[in-house]
């Protein structure tokens, strides 16, 4: 069974957005890529990401969603699980820039992806919208492309990180 993790924190601003992008892209991303933003330079997504807030003067609030989708033990390849991110970043990439990476499995997690996500729509500056109604649509969708049954959880920090 698949899980699908949405963090949410507001403390930190874009310092935030920046050190997330930066996190993806370390020494344990094995693949990833990106829609509307740069793939490979995390310094250049943060500044193309800022362009777009700063557009429409959405630069306070929470600067970014943090969706990590571990996918269960019989996701064996890192292939396949970075076929699954791209899919599932794809899903909102008609509104939202986002970089997504696999890692490969952990002491806790089998190969997982990490979706950092521009909370500022490119298209009309809307925030997005995280809501449990639409995760749910998230989490079927993830279900759909996995062939798995998903779990879906909110991680809601409350400090800066």
């Amino acid at each position: 069974m698949a899980k699908v993790i949405m963090i949410r924190n507001t403390f930190g601003g874009c310092k935030y957005l920046q050190k997330a992008l930066k996190y993806i892209r370390d020494e344990r991303a094995i693949a990833g890529g990106a829609f509307g933003v740069d793939t490979y330079d995390p310094e250049v997504a943060f500044y193309q990401m800022m362009c777009t807030k700063r557009f429409f003067n959405k630069t306070g609030g929470n600067p970014l969603i943090h969706i990590i989708v571990s996918y269960s033990k019989e996701v064996q390849s890192y292939e396949t699980a970075t076929r699954y991110g791209w899919f599932i970043a794809n899903y909102y990439a008609d509104r939202f820039q986002s970089v997504f990476c696999t890692h490969g499995f952990d002491n806790e997690n089998w190969y997982h992806s990490h979706i950092i996500i521009n909370s500022v729509s490119y298209i009309n500056g809307a925030m997005f919208d995280s809501s449990f109604k639409e995760m749910k649509k998230l989490r079927d969708y993830v279900a759909k492309i996995t062939g798995e049954k998903c779990q879906f959880f909110f991680d809601n920090k409350n400090k800066a990180q």
